[in-house]
C-alpha cells in the first residue's frame, strides 16, 4: 500500500509504478522525500503559484535531504546517484510536491553536472562542489541569447577576452533563465575567446549570485509561475579558473551535460504533472456521486476510458525515460564522473536524438492527458481548489520550453530522412540542392548580380585572412567591450567653454579618472524606474562628454568595485549635473546600491567611455529607434537639438513601449515635437487600449518605412538603443528598406555582432562620430 501520511495515498497506486528499477536505497530516498512534499512542499506549491513567489523553503526542504548533491560524488559530500534515481526523484517532485520546483531542481541539476564534467584539473570547482551540499548551495544554467531567438546554441550577446594569463573580460546578456537571481551559482555559456565566428567553439563560466544582474518583475506566464525567470547580464573580469574546462568546450558541455540532464529530467517533470493530474481526478471521481441517479462518476465507461488511456500513455513515456536513464548509467559506469578525466568522452552525447524523442513524447502526453483530466472532472476540474488547473498550466509549458517541440520534431525528421550528419545546429555546412534549386529560378542578370556580390565578399574574406586589414574593417571594433563601434578610442570633449553670459564652463571628467559626486535628487518614472540627479563639482561645469555619450559608474559594495555603463539624459548644456536613468533589478548589486541611495550619497563618474559622438550641423537627419529605458539617448540628443537654433539637424524619435503609461519623458518630448518644427515624434506600444491615437505593435518593417527617410543623398545616421531582440529586428528591417549597415550605429555592447548577422562578416561598420 502506498502511504500518504498515516493513511493511504489517494491516487493511483504503487501498482502502476516502475518500482523494480530502483534499489531499495533508492525507494527509500524517493519515500523520504515525498513526505516531505507531502508535509512542506504541496502546501506552498499553491500560495507560490498565485502570488508568483520563487520557492525558497521547497529549495531548502530539498536540501536538507541532500538532494542538492544527488549525483555528485561521496567524496565531494554528495549522495553519489545514477540517473535513474535521478528521473524518480525529480518524477515524485513534480507529482507529490511542486511541477515548478521541480523545474528549478533541474536546471540546478544541469549546473552540477557541468561542474562535475570538468572538475578533474579546477580545485575552484572542486571547492565549490564540496559546499554545495554542506551549504545547501542552488545552480542554474544560461545558455540562451535574445538575440537568436533565445535560441541555446548561438550566444551572440557574449564577449569574452583574456585580459593576461590569468584573467578573462566577460559579457553576457542571456535572455531567459530559470529562477534568475535567486540561484547561488550558474553556469553560462558564451563565444571563446579569440572568437573566429565558429559557434560550434563555445566556453562555460561559472559565476556566482553577487556577480549577475538579473530582474524578474517582469515574470508573467500561463504556467511555473514560481520559477522567476527572467533576462540575466554577467559583466566583469574572472580569473581563469571560472572557465569550466578549455576554452573551447562549450559545445561538449552543452550536448553532454545541459541537453542530456535537462531533456531527460524535463521529461520526467512532464510525468509527474501528468501522474499528479490523474491522481488528482482519481481522488475525484471515486468520490462523486451523480445526484440524479445515485451513481458513482468512475462508474461511467467514458470516465474509466479517459483514465485508461491517460495511464497508458503516461506509463509508456515513464518505461521510454527509465530506459534512456538505465542506458545512460550503462554508459557512463553508473554515473561515474571519474571517467571524465579522459576529456575526449561523451557518452550521453550519443544518445542525444532518443532524448529528443524523449522529451518530445513526454511533452506531448502531459498536454493530452491534462486535457482529458479536466474531462474527466467536468466543472470541478476548473476550480482551483481540486489543484487540476495549477498542474494544467504548468504542464502546458513542456511544448514551448527550449528545445521546443517543433524544433526537436525537424532535428528527428531530418536525421531520419537524411542521415545526422544533415544536422547542421551550428551552421557548419551548405546545403547545395537547395542552393542549386534556388540559383535555377534566377534571371541571368540575377546571377551575374549574385555571382559579383559573392566574389567581392569572398575577397573581403580573404583580405581579412590573410592578415591584411579591408578598409571596410576598423581595427578597434572589436576589442572594445564599452563602445564597439569606435573606430578609436571615444574623443572627451575637454575643452573650457565660454557662454555668451561670459561664464566658463570646465569639463568634471577624464576618460582615466574617477570624480566623486553628490547626489542631488531622485525622481521615480515608474515603479521600475528612476532618475538620479548628480551634482557637478563645480555649478559651472559641464560633463566633458559629446552629446550621445554614455559615462562608467563605479561603487564600493563589500569591499568590492562593482561598475556600469549610463548614457545619460541631461546635455553638455546642464551645467553643474548629471541625470542618469536606472531600471531597478530584483538582483544586481548596483541596482540595489541606488536603491538605498539618498541625496548626499556618492558616487564616482568616469568618461566618456563611449557612445555616438554628436556635433553641430555633421548630419542633416538622425532617426533614434528605441526600446523601452533605451530611450535615453534620444532624450539627450533632443534636449541638445533643441536648445540650439543654429543647429539644422533634423530629428526623429521612434520609440515603442509596453503601454502608454511605459513611455518616459513623454510630455517633454511631446513639448519637442510640438514647438520645433526640426523635430518629430513617433509612439508605438503593445497595448493601446482606449483613447490611444498612436501607432501599435513593435518597431517592424512597415512602421520604419512610415516614417524614416529612405536612403539618399543627405546625411543621414540611425540609432538603435534597446534591447538585442529589438536591435536585431530594427536591424534585418532597415536592411530591408536598403540602408546601408555603415548608416546604423546601435548603442550597448554587442552592436558589431548584431550588425554582423544581419549584413555579413565582412559588413562595413559605422563610425561613431556624425562626420
Amino acid at each position: 500500500m502506498k502511504k500518504w501520511g498515516a493513511g493511504q495515498f489517494w491516487g493511483l497506486g504503487t501498482e502502476y509504478d516502475p518500482e523494480f528499477l530502483l534499489t531499495s536505497e533508492q525507494k527509500a530516498l524517493r519515500d523520504r522525500l515525498v513526505e516531505v512534499c507531502r508535509t512542506k512542499i504541496r502546501p506552498l506549491a499553491i500560495e507560490n503559484d498565485r502570488n508568483y513567489q520563487f520557492p525558497h523553503e521547497s529549495i531548502k526542504a530539498l536540501a536538507e535531504l541532500g538532494l542538492l548533491g544527488l549525483i555528485i560524488p561521496k567524496k565531494f559530500g554528495g549522495l553519489g546517484e545514477n540517473h535513474v534515481c535521478c528521473s524518480a526523484i525529480v518524477e515524485a517532485l513534480a507529482r507529490y510536491g511542486c511541477a515548478a520546483t521541480a523545474m528549478i531542481f533541474c536546471m540546478h541539476m544541469s549546473a552540477t553536472s557541468v561542474l562535475l564534467y570538468r572538475y578533474h584539473s579546477n580545485p575552484h570547482i572542486q571547492a565549490l562542489l564540496k559546499r554545495i551540499t554542506a551549504e545547501g548551495l542552488l545552480g542554474g544554467v544560461s545558455a540562451s541569447d535574445p538575440a537568436t531567438g533565445s535560441h541555446d546554441w548561438f550566444p551572440l550577446s557574449s564577449k569574452v577576452r583574456y585580459q593576461d594569463d590569468n584573467t578573462m573580460r566577460l559579457l553576457k546578456y542571456g535572455s531567459w533563465c530559470t529562477g534568475a537571481g535567486f540561484a547561488d551559482f550558474y553556469c553560462i555559456m558564451t563565444i571563446s575567446p579569440q572568437f573566429t565566428n565558429n559557434f560550434s567553439a563555445l566556453s562555460f563560466f561559472l559565476v556566482y549570485k553577487d556577480e549577475i544582474r538579473a530582474s524578474t518583475d517582469d515574470w508573467s506566464a500561463l504556467g511555473m509561475h514560481a520559477n522567476q525567470s527572467g533576462p540575466m547580464v554577467v559583466e566583469g573580469v574572472f580569473n581563469t579558473d571560472r572557465l569550466v574546462g578549455s576554452p573551447q568546450d562549450g559545445r561538449k558541455i552543452m550536448e553532454e551535460c545541459v541537453d542530456a540532464y535537462f531533456l531527460l529530467l524535463t521529461s520526467c517533470v512532464w510525468s509527474g504533472i501528468a501522474l499528479g493530474c490523474i491522481d488528482l481526478s482519481r481522488r475525484h471521481v471515486t468520490q462523486a456521486v451523480h445526484a440524479d441517479v445515485g451513481m458513482r462518476v468512475c462508474d461511467y465507461p467514458v470516465i474509466q476510458d479517459y483514465v485508461g488511456e491517460s495511464v497508458i500513455d503516461t506509463n509508456t513515456t515513464r518505461c521510454m525515460n527509465y530506459l534512456l536513464a538505465q542506458t545512460l548509467d550503462v554508459t557512463t559506469d553508473n554515473n561515474n564522473w571519474d571517467i571524465h578525466s579522459d576529456v575526449t568522452l561523451t557518452p550521453r552525447t550519443l544518445n542525444i536524438h532518443w532524448l529528443w524523442q524523449l522529451k518530445f513524447s513526454a511533452a506531448k502526453n502531459v498536454s493530452n492527458v491534462t486535457d482529458r483530466m479536466l474531462q474527466a472532472c467536468g466543472g470541478a476540474g476548473y476550480k482551483t481548489e481540486l489543484g487540476l488547473e495549477r498542474l494544467y498550466r504548468d504542464g502546458k509549458a513542456g511544448w514551448v520550453m527550449a528545445p521546443s517541440n517543433e524544433i526537436l520534431r525537424n532535428l528527428v525528421g531530418v536525421s531520419a530522412l537524411n542521415g545526422f550528419t544533415s544536422i547542421d545546429l551550428w551552421e557548419e555546412m551548405s546545403n547545395e540542392r537547395l542552393l542549386q534549386r534556388e540559383v535555377k529560378k534566377m534571371t541571368l542578370e540575377e546571377k551575374e548580380k549574385l555571382g559579383k556580390k559573392l566574389l567581392e565578399e569572398a575577397q573581403q574574406e580573404r583580405e581579412v585572412s590573410e592578415g591584411t586589414t579591408s578598409k571596410q574593417q576598423h581595427p578597434y571594433q572589436d576589442t572594445d567591450f564599452l563602445n564597439p563601434f569606435n573606430t578609436a578610442p571615444p574623443a572627451a570633449l575637454s575643452q573650457e567653454i565660454k557662454t555668451t553670459d561670459g561664464v566658463i564652463h570646465k569639463a568634471a571628467f577624464k576618460p582615466d579618472q574617477w570624480t566623486s559626486l553628490s547626489l542631488l535628487s531622485r525622481h521615480n518614472l515608474t515603479d521600475k524606474m528612476a532618475t538620479f540627479t548628480f551634482a557637478l563639482p563645480n555649478p559651472t561645469d559641464h560633463t566633458g562628454c559629446y552629446p550621445g555619450q554614455y559615462v562608467t559608474v563605479k561603487v564600493m559594495i563589500n569591499g568590492k568595485e562593482q561598475i556600469r555603463y549610463f548614457s545619460p539624459v541631461s546635455t553638455p548644456d546642464d551645467h553643474g549635473k548629471i541625470e542618469l536613468v536606472l531600471r531597478y533589478e530584483t538582483q544586481g548589486l548596483i541596482s540595489n546600491y541606488f536603491r538605498e541611495l539618498q541625496p548626499g550619497g556618492q558616487v564616482e563618474f568616469q568618461g566618456p567611455c563611449g557612445g555616438l559622438e554628436y556635433t553641430e550641423g555633421s548630419l542633416d537627419e538622425v532617426t533614434v529607434v528605441a526600446g523601452g529605458g533605451g530611450v535615453t539617448p534620444g532624450v539627450q540628443l533632443l534636449r541638445h537639438l533643441t536648445r540650439n537654433p543654429q543647429d539644422t539637424t533634423k530629428m526623429t524619435l521612434i520609440y515603442y513601449a509596453e503601454t502608454p503609461g511605459d513611455l518616459l519623458y513623454r510630455d517633454e518630448l511631446d513639448g519637442y515635437a510640438k514647438t520645433d518644427d526640426r523635430v518629430r515624434v513617433v509612439y508605438t506600444v503593445g497595448e493601446g487600449g482606449e483613447g490611444w491615437e498612436g501607432d501599435e505593435g513593435f518597431i517592424n518593417t512597415q512602421l520604419l518605412d512610415k516614417y524614416i527617410t529612405k536612403p539618399n543623398a543627405i546625411k543621414h545616421k540611425v540609432v538603435i538603443c534597446g534591447g538585442p531582440t529589438m536591435s536585431i529586428s530594427t536591424l534585418y528591417s532597415l536592411h530591408q528598406l536598403g540602408f546601408p549597415p555603415q548608416t546604423v550605429f546601435i548603442y550597448g555592447q554587442f552592436g558589431v555582432e548584431q550588425v554582423k548577422a544581419v549584413y555579413g562578416r565582412q559588413a562595413a561598420l559605422a563610425s561613431h562620430t556624425c562626420h
